[in-house]
């Protein structure tokens, strides 16, 4: 992460750098892939004005903040940074967190000992991206027997992970 300092009508000092730094790098938690930081600090008179622009991937971050101290208007921006970043966050985390299930109906076929099963067909149009760990507690919420996702880490691996009893999971990993 590069962060760039600009005063004008200000000097800015070190204390002014570390404090930025600490309070950006607790929006890390927010932003994966933060590029570049900008960090304008302005003294007008008696107004104090911090604009901290921040490009993250495809991105770009912008808040600005003026008070009568340069350290809330570093604070007040970052908040600003901060609220636009969970924003963003949510907005990702939901888009493609979205799974559609469709009931497609049941149907019954006879087996070769000539039983009659009943096979109920639901269709999966997206896979959501989950850790196997996430996968666990969306079926323990759902009080589902099984789920369809696509793994968090390599999105290009589809697994099924369904309960074989109480206590035990299986893993069906489609590559």
């Amino acid at each position: 992460m590069k962060i760039e300092f600009v005063g004008r009508g200000i000097e800015v000092t070190e204390a002014l750098k570390k404090f930025t730094e600490e309070k950006l790098n607790k929006l890390s938690r927010f932003i994966d892939n933060i590029l570049d930081v900008q960090v304008r600090m302005i003294v007008e008179k008696h107004r104090h004005t911090a604009e901290i622009v921040i490009k993250a991937g495809h991105e770009k971050l912008v808040a600005k903040e003026t008070t009568n101290d340069m350290y809330a208007s570093i604070g007040g921006a970052l908040d600003k940074i901060e609220k636009q970043a969970k924003k963003m966050k949510d907005k990702f985390v939901s888009k493609k967190r979205k799974s559609f299930i469709k009931e497609e109906g049941d149907f019954t076929i006879n087996t070769s000992h000539g039983e009659e099963v009943v096979i109920s067909h639901k269709r999966v149009e997206s896979v959501k991206p989950l850790t196997k760990e996430e996968a666990i507690m969306e079926m323990e919420n759902n009080d589902a027997d099984f789920i369809v996702f696509r793994d968090a880490d390599n999105r290009e691996t589809v697994s099924v992970l369904y309960k074989k009893d109480n206590k035990n999971y299986h893993l069906i990993t489609l590559e």
